[in-house]
Formats: structure tokens, sequence, C-alpha cells
């Protein structure tokens, strides 16, 4: 049993008996002080990047192609309980991120929930009632959880502040970017409100007139999958409507607008960098997802040939960002791949990893960016999805097997099996980097069975808002006002005796002898990240009695433990001897929080070879988390 954790003091106190014996106790107390909380420093520039789809197996398969080593693989059998990790290696840059935590995502309706017991426990649980894309969105882009299909308003229709609209009112630049079509559910939710996310028009208006000053995306009604010329299309099915094409195509915004291949990696490498940027690439929706040979599901990586008139995702990134940096106050800026939930919608393996690859290789030019021309102490980075599509597991999982680890060669397909061809409810991955990422890792409060500490996608939205801060006052005739609440503090296990230092007196004859251990509480305060989905154990054992040179054992010694009260049910240990420890009570994961009071009835069966005299003992309390 380890006490680390917990800061673990101990204190003696001496109990004496009358009627010639002697009991004693050496209890756990609580844990060490917590020191002041110190203030997170609010990054310049804020830069989040989602792999849109991209649960911890797709994040594998990429980096089981590029690398042949998996990271954060596991084999987990539902009917026996039996979790293993598999060993693995960091390849992708964000790997070495300080902040490595799991992220729930459920929306307001349909699951609204996240239980680890039943991710786990049922191999089915996580493939209904998962959020879509728009709800997690809009939980990312604005702090607020809200039904499927809406974007930018909660579930009572109140229209919710982005995390777009927050950055331009502190003066920041903002900018979305996407391989998938520019006004799609993810961008669409850092900016723009929508009660139905496929009115692409509404939203395409909406994010045009924003005040955002990037926008860069697939979408272009004048393109085929294939990036072949066509007709303009701006009928149903489009993504803009021919208006709001003409007037950003045409000079009528304040964006500078592009589309050709040549343009992003100008732009990307410096030159004739604008003030705002509309980047409509060449192509009818996705940057490469959709180009011919999709059908190919089972075919090695990047076999089919690349669309070569399209700006890889990296390059509309570093696009980004030259135009964003302008501002001498920072930007916010979200990059998404947002072809990664295309490919698991079809459970196409080949592409998943494609688009995934395109991700971190987007994520590297960030990271260099931010190493090149920023700084960590000025930029936060994270690295995260939306949610899970596909249900992407290893070769041979399913319901009467469990989860099962994807395996592979570098530079070949990797073995998997597909189990939806929708969103699921499991835990994504996220990573995050600079100033201010602490309070993520902070947030990651909740505990999963096997991922370990996760947070949810609201508390992404919450934290940047936290750090953009707000506006300065601009009332001639009074002052602006700030209050900030801290995070909860980290909580602790503990344990107290409110009787300490009175006397434990055993009465009887010399053949039996009965007393009482006086009120022992145990609070637990502790989150589920801190608890790491355990309980606690409270129990005691006896030293030998002893009366100068004589003695007897403390298999003598029993208990009758009771629970006086427990906020969350903890339950009292089994009549038990003393001699090694035995169990004043328990808890698991769901009873343990909150205080529990519990006392135990003393009896001691006097041996019959015992001399006369006066016996001293003492009662050890532990207390320790459940291994």
């Amino acid at each position: 049993m380890n006490h680390s954790a917990f800061g673990r003091n101990t204190r003696r106190i001496v109990l004496t008996s009358i009627a010639g014996l002697a009991v004693g106790a050496a209890p756990l107390v609580s844990a060490t002080a917590q020191e002041a909380p110190v203030a997170p420093a609010a990054p310049k520039n804020v830069i989040v990047l989602i792999s849109d789809g991209a649960g911890y197996n797709q994040f594998d398969a990429a980096r089981l192609y590029e690398t042949g080593q998996g990271y954060q693989q596991v084999a987990v059998d539902p009917s026996t309980g039996s979790i293993e990790h598999v060993e693995g290696q960091a390849s992708q840059v964000y790997d070495s991120y300080p902040v490595q935590v799991g992220q729930s995502h459920f929306a307001a309706n349909g699951r609204a929930d996240y239980v680890t017991e039943s991710a786990w426990g049922d191999f089915t649980w996580v493939a209904s009632g998962a959020t879509d894309s728009a709800a997690a969105a809009t939980a990312l882009g604005t702090g607020v959880k809200t039904n499927n299909g809406v974007i930018g308003f909660d579930p009572q229709a109140n229209r919710l502040t982005t995390l777009g609209e927050q950055a331009k009112a502190v003066g920041k630049k903002v900018g979305v970017v996407t391989d998938v079509p520019f006004n799609h559910a993810t961008p669409a939710g850092f900016i723009a409100h929508n009660s139905n996310r496929n009115d692409y028009h509404g939203l395409a208006t909406e994010m045009i007139d924003s005040g955002i000053d990037v926008i860069i995306g697939g979408g272009h009604p004048n393109f085929t999958d294939a990036g072949t010329s066509r007709s303009s299309h701006f009928g149903s099915g489009s993504w803009i409507s021919q208006n709001d094409f003409n007037r950003v195509s045409g000079g009528q915004t304040p964006f500078s607008y592009v589309e050709s291949k040549s343009q992003f990696e100008q732009i990307a490498a410096g030159q004739n960098v604008p003030d705002k940027l509309f980047g409509l690439a060449q192509v009818s929706q996705t940057f490469q997802y959709n180009r011919p040979g999709l059908a190919n599901t089972q075919v090695t990586p990047f076999t089919d040939p690349q669309l070569t008139g399209v700006p890889a995702l990296s390059t509309a990134a570093e696009a980004a960002l030259n135009v964003l940096e302008t501002d001498e106050d920072g930007f916010f800026l979200m990059v998404e791949a947002g072809a990664v939930d295309w490919a698991g919608h079809a459970n196409q393996t080949s592409r998943v990893v494609e688009e995934q690859v395109a991700f971190n290789q987007a994520v590297e030019s960030v990271n260099a960016w931010v190493e090149e021309n920023s700084s960590w102490d000025e930029t936060l980075v994270v690295v995260t999805a939306d949610h899970e599509t596909g249900y992407l597991a290893g070769p041979g999982a399913g319901p009467g097997t469990g989860w099962t680890p994807l395996t592979g060669e570098a530079g070949e397909l990797p073995n998997v099996s597909w189990h939806s061809g929708n969103h699921t409810n499991a835990l994504v991955p996220l990573y995050a980097k600079g100033a201010g990422s602490e309070v993520l890792q902070d947030r990651a409060s909740s505990w999963d069975v096997v991922r370990g500490a996760y947070l949810d996608n609201t508390d992404v939205g919450q934290t940047v808002f936290d750090l953009l801060g707000h506006a300065s006052s601009t009332n001639p005739a009074g002052y602006g006002l700030e209050a900030t609440i801290p995070l909860t503090p980290a909580g602790q296990l503990s344990l107290a005796l409110p009787g300490a230092g009175s006397t434990i007196a055993f009465e009887g004859d010399g053949t039996q002898q009965s007393a009482k251990l006086p009120e022992v509480l145990v609070n637990d305060s502790r989150n589920e990240a801190q608890a790491q989905g355990k309980g606690w154990t409270l129990s005691g054992s006896a030293t030998s009695f002893v009366a100068g040179n004589r003695e007897f054992g403390a298999e003598a010694l029993s208990w009758l433990p009771r629970v006086l009260a427990s906020q969350g049910g903890a339950t009292a240990g089994g009549t038990a001897t003393l001699e090694a420890p035995a169990t004043l009570a328990e808890s698991d994961r769901l009873t343990r929080v909150g205080s529990t009071s519990v006392e135990a009835d003393l009896d001691l069966s006097v041996p019959a070879d015992a001399e006369a005299g006066r016996y001293g003992s003492e009662i050890t309390l532990t207390l320790f988390a459940k291994d």
C-alpha cells in the first residue's frame, strides 16, 4: 500500500484501559496543505487543431503506417475486466506535449453522458447515442453543450458567443482552415450560428460577414471532386450561393480571394500576404479524400494519385498563420482535418490513414511556426478530435472478444476492423502545449478505466474563453470589472479521529471483555482523476498484548465494524480478528466521495493461559486507495 499520494502524516495516541488491558492506535491523518494556485499564463495566440472523427485508433493507424509503431493501443476483455496497455512508441510531434489526456464529447441529447464502466464493459455501448460534428463543434467553440444538428445555439435556442467572436472582441485576428467545405460543421462552430447545420448557404453568408480574417476550405462551385473544372453549381447540394461566391471572388468583401494551389503556396511562403484571406480550393468538396479511387479501400495509402491542383492542409495552415501573425495582439486559429470523418463513415482504411497523415503534417507545420516565429510562452496549441467515427478497432475485435490492438508495419496498410458507419461515444485524445496548457490538465478531473484522466469538450471551449479574457472597458463614466473564480482545488483522502486521546476501557471478566472503538471519520474530496477510478479501504491491525515479559497475541482481539453514516454509501467490513490487517470500512469508485463515519465493537477473548496483569497493545488504522 502506498500513502505518498496523500502526503501522510501520523501521530500516536495511547489509549489506556481499566480491567488490566490497554489498547492504542496510530492513525493516518489528513494530507499536506495545498499550495495557493498560480494564475496561468494568458497566451497571445491560440491554435486548435481538430482531426474530425479521429479516436485513439485513427491516430495510431497513421502512426503504424508512418513508423510501424503504435502509441496508445490497448487490449480489453470486458468479460474478465482485463486491460492491457500495449507497449508503444512516441512518433508524432504532439506525442511529446506535456498535456496528454482524453476527451469526452457527448451532445446534450442522444446518449448525453459518458460512463467508463459502460463504455468498456459492453462493446456495443459506445456505438449509439453519439454526438454529431455540429454539437461537438459548438461545445468546443462555445464551451456549452447543445443538441445534435445545431450550431452556435444552446438547447433552449439561446444564441451563444463563439471563441471566434470573443477573440475578435479582444482585438485578435481569427481564422478557420479545413480540408472539407469551408462552412462544414466544425469550422462553422467556431464563428457561426444556425439551428440547422445543413443550411450551408446561410452558414456561408454568416461566416463571410462575421469579421473573421481567414477562411480556407473546399466547396468550390466550379470544380469536381477530381479537381477538374465544370459549369458553376449553385443548386441543391452546393456549398455557397451564387451571390456569396460572386461577392468573395469579385472583391466585394474585405477578403483577398485565392483558389489556385500556387496562390496558397505563395502566401504560405510569405509572399503576397493579404490582410484578410478567403481561400477556396479548386475542388468540389474535399482536398483529397473524394478524389478518384475512393472504392480502393484496401490499397496501400497514397496508391491512388493525389490531386495536383489542391494545396496540402499544412500549406493552408501555413498561409493562415502568415495572415494572422500580422496582428500585434495575436490570433485564434482553428485547423481541421475534416475528411478523417468522411473516411470513417465509409470505413475507408486507406484514406483514414492518408487524411490523418495530412493532419499530422499540419500539426508539424504549426509546431514549427511556434518555435520559429513565436514561442511556447506566448502560444497555446491544442491537438484533439471532435468525436470518433467508424468504431475503428484491431483485427478480431467485437462483442464476443472485446477490444484488440491495431497492428501493422511501416509503409503498409494497418490491420484493423470497423464496427460502425457512424459516430461513436468513445473518448478521443487531446494533446496540448504552451501558455495556459496546464489549465487543460487541471480540468481533466474525470477518470476512465482504460484511458485515464479526461476532460469534456466543453472544458476546451471554456478554457480558451478564460485565456482570451475580456475587452477593455470603453465606458468613459465607469470601470470594467473582472472576477476570477478558481478551479476547484485538488481534493484529498483523509482520516480523522474525533475521540483521539480518550480512554478505551474494556469491561468483562477474565475470559471475555468488550469495548468500543470510537468514531472514525474518513473524508474523500478527490476528483476522479486523483482517485484514478479507485475507492478506499480503512483497515486496522493490533500488536500483541504485553505486560512486562508476559504476552499473548492479537488474534484474541476481534472487531465488528459498523458504518454510522456515509454520504457516498461506503460499507463496513466484517467481523475479523486483528492479528493481521482487517477492513474497518471500504468504498468503490462510486461510493467513495464525501464523508463516512464508522465505529466498531471490540471483543477480547482472553486466552486461558494468560497470566494476570496490565497488558498494553496498539491498533494501527491505515487508510489507503484501493489497488
